[in-house]
């Protein structure tokens, strides 16, 4: 039986013991953080308000909360980030990790039946828990993810202020924060905190930071401190003592690796296509190759206000392998002619990143593009083009679009639906693409008796520096933990299909793209349908309608995955076209021919 907190005659229900096993139970704590309270769309399109909070009790446990509808209105106001409280009548569920910073295993929801009353500071219970990590380790965690920071300042940035996207005025400041681990990273202050005065952040002062949001930016990885967080610049803590000794000792001339930045800690050198094709992704690289191709200068505007400027070129190598570049601001800006004439280029400082079905790579600010370098390497790929390289068959690591045969489908491998499930079971490290002549059978509607999504709601927000969506999944309030705010948002498919032609069929998974070309139908139109007065009845409609009615030509991406530390094969439909009668009609041809021949040579054919 969990052991209780008393005070007279009320007993509290440890935060710690906290689980699905008990139900009835009263907490006592402080709020620590508080978030903002944000409007949400359900599934049924009715609209609410949610808010979350973490709360500290004494046995110094901590746990996440989130108020939802008509409860989180009565609350929001009422609730102090600082203050304590008594706590009941909530539900406990597993914690979603992916929206969920708070160690604990469990977190809890607050609805109609919750009751919460403010009582007397508990000077027991500690004003903020720091749970710190390491910037060393930091490294090898999987973004994004929250974390609790110790360090020093060794840089500061001005005050930038700009209008969001939405309209909204925005204050930040960039800090640059450094460990006894040697290691540096770049954090994002807003608001209030960034407007403080510069005297503040000067003179290498110690700091300590709960709640950093950690995620990809350029290659590297780059902290923002979030609203409901907190900043202590006159910090006691152990740690905080430990970090401004090793400052004073030997730090402040300490070689610091910065992980903010992909080219001090994960550029992994010249290489060219082909083994890039087999790379981990995101990885950073320097390139040489011919540029093939290039698009006209593009411009647009960042979600942060920023005016930006880029070009699209297309490099090949000797590996008889191309890929897409992107290139930024004065060296998109250069003259076509310099492009023109298939010249070789080297660029150093490539961020590659999977897109679409294939691989593309953008060039880094602190990257650098030279034209007709006198490098070996450049020498070995201008005498490769020039001795055949220009006529010659080049496969295509960046797909273009949102289908086609561009990319991996140009290269992929005619089968069966049995002998692309035979090849799949056994793939390697590298990718396997398939085009598999078949039909569409059956979408997943039902799994164990329970009715299955046929999308989820997906971020519309353009990732920062590029006008590419996020397209990450949103909570149910419509909160984005990759862009780490509320914002736009739209549904993507996401099927499972079972796929069959004359003697076999297979399960693949379905997204977006090639769900919308398989079924003729939007994700938009799907979630109205659902919605409506017809609800999934409507939706299962309109699939009955799409199975075994055209033959398709599918391409199919088979990878190895870990899942849970066991690798295994991950097989996805990539793209879905109606299939061409005409050149599939002379391949059967072909293979009817050679299989004629191969029975002639055996004997096996007589004569009449």
């Amino acid at each position: 039986m969990a052991a209780v907190a008393q005070q007279g005659e009320q007993s509290f229900f440890p935060i710690s013991e906290i689980s699905t096993y008990h139900a009835k139970w009263v907490i006592r704590a402080r709020v620590t953080m508080k978030g903002v309270q944000r409007s949400f769309n359900g599934r049924d399109g009715k609209s609410g308000q949610v808010f979350n909070i973490q709360l500290l009790d004494e046995s110094g446990s901590e746990i996440s909360a989130s108020f939802f509808g008509a409860v989180a209105e009565m609350y929001f106001p009422k609730i102090e980030q600082g203050k304590c409280y008594t706590l009941t009548g909530g539900s406990v569920r597993i914690a979603n990790r992916q929206y969920n910073r708070c160690n604990h295993r469990y977190e809890i929801v607050f609805d109609r039946n919750a009751q919460v009353e403010e009582v007397a500071d508990i000077a027991m219970i500690e004003a903020v828990k720091y749970t710190f990590t390491d910037l060393h380790a930091l490294q090898n965690k999987t973004m994004p993810f929250s974390a609790d920071l110790c360090g020093v300042i060794t840089s500061v940035k001005p005050v930038v202020s700009f209008t969001s996207k939405e309209g909204k005025d925005l204050t930040k400041r960039e800090i640059t924060v450094a460990d006894d681990t040697s290691t540096s990273i770049s954090i994002a202050l807003w608001g209030e905190r960034a407007k403080q005065e510069d005297k503040i952040f000067e003179g290498n002062p110690v700091i300590c930071l709960k709640g950093v949001m950690v995620r990809e930016f350029n290659g590297g990885r780059s902290g923002s401190l979030m609203e409901a967080g907190a900043m202590d610049m006159t910090p006691k803590f152990p740690e905080a003592e430990r970090v401004r000794a090793w400052w004073s000792q030997s730090g402040a001339s300490a070689n610091l690796t910065n992980i903010s930045s992909a080219l001090s800690s994960n550029l992994e050198g010249l290489m060219d296509l082909k083994t890039l094709s087999e790379k981990t992704l995101p990885c950073a690289c320097d390139l040489c190759g011919v540029v093939v191709s290039f698009r006209p200068i593009f411009s647009f505007t960042s979600r942060e206000g920023k005016e930006l400027v880029k070009r699209e070129i297309t490099i090949a190598d000797d590996s008889a392998m191309s890929m897409s570049v992107t290139v930024w601001g004065d060296r998109a800006k250069q003259d076509d002619k310099l492009f023109e004439g298939n010249p070789v280029v080297l660029i150093q400082g490539v961020l590659v990143k999977e897109w679409n079905g294939g691989r593309s790579g953008s060039l880094l600010e602190a990257g650098s593009l030279t034209f007709k370098p006198e490098t070996p390497e450049g020498q070995k790929v201008q005498q490769w083009w020039s001795a055949g390289g220009s006529s010659q068959s080049i496969g295509q690591l960046s797909q273009e679009g949102g289908g086609g045969t561009r990319g991996p489908a140009a290269n992929a491998k005619p089968a069966t639906v049995a002998e692309m499930r035979q090849a799949a079971e056994t793939v390697g490290s590298e990718v396997q693409v398939f085009n598999v002549p078949c039909r569409l059978a059956l979408v997943q509607t039902m799994k164990k008796g329970e009715t299955q999504p046929l999308y989820y709601l997906a971020c519309q927000e353009p990732r920062a520096g590029t006008t590419l969506l996020c397209n990450k999944r949103v909570s149910e309030d419509g909160f984005c933990a990759a862009c780490n705010r509320l914002g736009k948002n739209a549904p993507r498919l996401n099927l499972r299909c079972r796929f069959s032609d004359f003697a076999d069929s297979a399960w693949l998974t379905t997204f977006h793209e090639p769900a919308q070309g398989l079924l003729k139908t939007t994700a938009e139109e799907i979630r109205a349908l659902e919605t409506g007065g017809g609800g999934r009845d409507a939706v299962e409609t309109i699939l009955r309608q799409k199975y075994f009615m055209e033959p398709l030509q599918v391409t199919v991406r088979a990878k190895m995955d870990s899942y849970n530390g066991e690798l295994k094969a991950n097989i996805t439909c990539v793209d879905a076209q109606p299939l061409q009668r005409g050149p599939h009609g002379r391949a059967m041809l072909k293979s009817i021919r050679e299989m004629i021949g191969m029975l002639s040579d055996t004997g096996l054919m007589g004569g009449a």
